[in-house]
C-alpha cells in the first residue's frame, strides 16, 4: 500500500530532540503506529499491547517487560496497561536520553488522565487523526499561516477528486491509500472493532445496541446543535447516559464540539455547543449514505459539507499544533457563522457555503456579526464550491478545492 508522509511528522521529529518520551493520540486506522514505524522503526523496537499476551505481561510484570523491550522502543495502545507509566517514568528520571519512548493511544481522556499524572513534563503529545485534503494531495505546509494563505488566495495544487466522492469515502488513510478496499466492508469491520475493543473492553456502556444506534442518530444530525435531551428521548435513555456516551465517541476521536462564542455580543445567541465527525465518510455510512451524488444533491448535502470543512480546519490546527480558538455564532437560529476563529485578539469569520455561485445573500451574517462585535478582523471568509478564489469587497471567496 501507498506511503503517504504525515504533516505530523515534522513536528514529532522536532519533538524527538529533546523530550525522552512522545505520545501521538488518535482515532484508530489514523495512521498513528505506520508513521512511528517509518520514521523511527530502524532504532526502535516495537510491541503492541493489544496482543493478549504482550498485554498480560505487561500488567504481571513491567520491569520484565520493559527489560525486554527496552528503549528505544515504540509502545503501541498503551491504554490498556496503564500502570506501565510509573515504570517509564523511573526509567526515564534515570536517564533522560531524547526520544527513548514512543507510545501510542486511541482514547483520548483515559490516555490523558495516566500521562498528566506518571509523565508530565517529560513527554511531548500529539494527536494524529485521519488525513488532511491538503495530505491526501500530497501538498505540505510549513506552519497554519502557510496552509490558511493558500486557501484563502487559492494557492498551491487543487483537489481534483469531486466532493461527494470525497465524503462517501472519508479521508482514513487505507480508503485513500488502497482504491480497492471496500467501503463498506471497511468500515462495518471498524465499527465493529471499535465496539468490540474500545467500548466494551474500556468502558461499562450498558446496552451496546443503543449506543450504536445513538453513534447513528448523531451522524444523520452532524453539523447541528447538540441537545442531550432530544437523544435522550428517541433512545428512551437518561440525560447523562446521552453525556456519558457522547464522552465516550469524544474520546475515541468520533466526534468533536464546536463550542459557541457568546462573549461581549449579548444574550439572545446560542450557547449550546455543536458537533461534527471527524471523518465524513464514517459519518455517512453510520447514516446509511451510499451516494456520494446525495451528499451534494441531497437534502443532508449542506450539513455534510460544513463538516467536512470545519473538520480540515481542526485538522490542520492539530497538525500544526497551532494555539487558535473555533467557535461559532448562532443567534437563536436567525442568522449564523459556520466559523469564527478567535486568533491574535481578533475574529475571523469563516462562512461555508456547498453552493458554486455567490451572491450577496451569502455574505449578510458578516454584517451582522460586526454589528454585534468590534475585534473582527478586517476580512470575512467564505468557503465554497466555486472553483476560484475571489475578493468581493472586504469578503474573501475561496474554493474549498485549495483546503
Amino acid at each position: 500500500m501507498r506511503y503517504f508522509n504525515r504533516q505530523l511528522a515534522g513536528l514529532i521529529t522536532k519533538a524527538v530532540k529533546t523530550f525522552p518520551a512522545i505520545l501521538i493520540m488518535g482515532p484508530r486506522q489514523a495512521g498513528k503506529t505506520t508513521l512511528l514505524r517509518r520514521e523511527f522503526g530502524d532504532n526502535a523496537k516495537f510491541v503492541s499491547l493489544e496482543e493478549p499476551d504482550k498485554r498480560l505481561w505487561a500488567k504481571e510484570d513491567p520491569v520484565s517487560f520493559l527489560d525486554n523491550y527496552s528503549a528505544p522502543v515504540i509502545i503501541d495502545e498503551f491504554q490498556y496497561v496503564p500502570e506501565l507509566l510509573p515504570y517509564i517514568k523511573e526509567r526515564i528520571d534515570r536517564d533522560r536520553n531524547p526520544g527513548s519512548y514512543f507510545l501510542t493511544g486511541s482514547q483520548q481522556f483515559q490516555v490523558m488522565k495516566n500521562v498528566s499524572e506518571s509523565l508530565a513534563g517529560r513527554i511531548a503529545v500529539t494527536t494524529l487523526l485521519p488525513f488532511s485534503l491538503s495530505e491526501m494531495n500530497l501538498k505540505y505546509n510549513k506552519d497554519w499561516n502557510e496552509w490558511f494563505t493558500n486557501l484563502t488566495e487559492g494557492k498551491g495544487k487543487r483537489v481534483q477528486a469531486k466532493p461527494g466522492d470525497i465524503m462517501i469515502n472519508g479521508l482514513y488513510p487505507e480508503l485513500v491509500a488502497n482504491r480497492q478496499v471496500d467501503r463498506n466492508l471497511w468500515f462495518s469491520s471498524y465499527i465493529q472493532t471499535y465496539l468490540e475493543r474500545d467500548v466494551k473492553t474500556l468502558y461499562d456502556i450498558g446496552n451496546l445496541d443503543r449506543f450504536s444506534r445513538f453513534a447513528t442518530l448523531l451522524a444523520a444530525r452532524c453539523g447541528s446543535i447538540l441537545n442531550y435531551s432530544t437523544y435522550a428521548s428517541d433512545l428512551g435513555v437518561s440525560v447523562p447516559t446521552i453525556k456519558s456516551w457522547f464522552s465516550i465517541l469524544e474520546a475515541s476521536f468520533v466526534v468533536f464540539r464546536l463550542l459557541p462564542y457568546y462573549k461581549n455580543i449579548g444574550n439572545r445567541l446560542i450557547k449550546s455547543p455543536k458537533f461534527y465527525f471527524y471523518d465524513t465518510g464514517l459519518a455517512a455510512y453510520l447514516a446509511g449514505i451510499n451516494s456520494p451524488d446525495y451528499l451534494v444533491h441531497g437534502s443532508m448535502a449542506g450539513q455534510f459539507f460544513e463538516n467536512l470543512v470545519v473538520s480540515e480546519f481542526f485538522k490542520n490546527r492539530t497538525n500544526f499544533n497551532e494555539n487558535l480558538n473555533m467557535f461559532f455564532v448562532n443567534d437563536r437560529r436567525t442568522w449564523e457563522i459556520d466559523l469564527v476563529i478567535e486568533r491574535n485578539m481578533k475574529l475571523i469569520p469563516v462562512e461555508i457555503k456547498l453552493a458554486s455561485t455567490i451572491s450577496s445573500s451569502h455574505l449578510e451574517n458578516f454584517k451582522k456579526l460586526r454589528e454585534k462585535a468590534d475585534n473582527v478582523s478586517p476580512d470575512n471568509y467564505l468557503i465554497c464550491g466555486q472553483s476560484e478564489a475571489v475578493r468581493r469587497s472586504d469578503s474573501i471567496i475561496t474554493s474549498w478545492t485549495y483546503l
